[in-house]
């Protein structure tokens, strides 16, 4: 377990209240987008940005660089907040949301926006492309990690069982996943559509992958 100081976690709690500023002003202008999974999204994202991920915006293709994989593409406004105030593009550039001909369009594009590294639309897929991201690592001697960010919505797709299935198989310790579980996907209610808690002992579906839960707001609401 890694120790971080109080002054740190003080600084990545006020970067994330930014970054939420900045998702409010982004949809808001455009009238678009999913400012929720974004919100809830917040403190995984700072927290890798500003204290973990080794990146360099300067040169947003280093070789040697952690891959940020955002499978549930739909947040990207919070990757993009995360990414300008990283120093990946200008923060001005965050009011061109879902304009027609900008960089930042509703769900992220690979190669259009500096320091995404993966294309996202469709459900479930992330999980598949940061296995095969670790494996590359692996099969190059590469020191660098992967990190996957889902929704909890997307547990209900098999592909991602699947990846997480092939993921233990292969033991990669290169790989770190996390499901935003806020308890909403696009037709309501996740306990309510398809029921997954309890979550946690699902997460295990390999005996390899080592899962652990945090809090940072109300818990989903289930059925009683």
């Amino acid at each position: 377990m890694v120790e971080v100081s109080d002054a740190k976690i003080r600084e990545l709690e006020e970067k994330a209240r930014l970054l939420r500023r900045h998702i409010l002003k982004m949809t808001h202008q455009v009238q678009s987008g999913h400012p929720g999974g974004s919100m809830s999204a917040c403190d995984i994202v700072t927290a890798l940005y500003f204290d973990v991920l080794r990146v360099d915006p300067d040169n947003p293709t280093w070789t040697d660089r952690d891959r940020f994989v955002l499978s549930k593409g739909h947040a990207c406004p919070v990757l993009y907040a995360a990414l300008a105030e990283r120093g990946f593009f200008p923060v001005k550039e965050l009011m061109t949301f879902r304009r027609i001909n900008s960089r930042l369009q509703g769900h992220p594009e690979y190669g259009t926006t500096p320091g995404v590294e993966n294309a996202a639309g469709a459900e479930g897929q992330g999980l598949s492309f940061s296995v095969g991201l670790g494996l590359s690592a692996r099969l190059d001697r590469k020191a660098w990690r992967v990190y996957c960010l889902m929704g909890d919505g997307e547990q209900d797709v098999g592909q991602t069982w699947e990846a997480a299935l092939a993921g233990g198989k292969y033991h990669l310790d290169n790989l770190t996943a996390f499901i935003d579980r806020n308890g909403i996907q696009q037709e309501g209610r996740t306990e309510e559509i398809m029921p997954l808690e309890p979550l946690r002992r699902r997460g295990g579906a390999s005996p390899s992958w080592r899962t652990s839960c945090g809090t940072t707001g109300p818990r989903p609401r289930t059925r009683s």
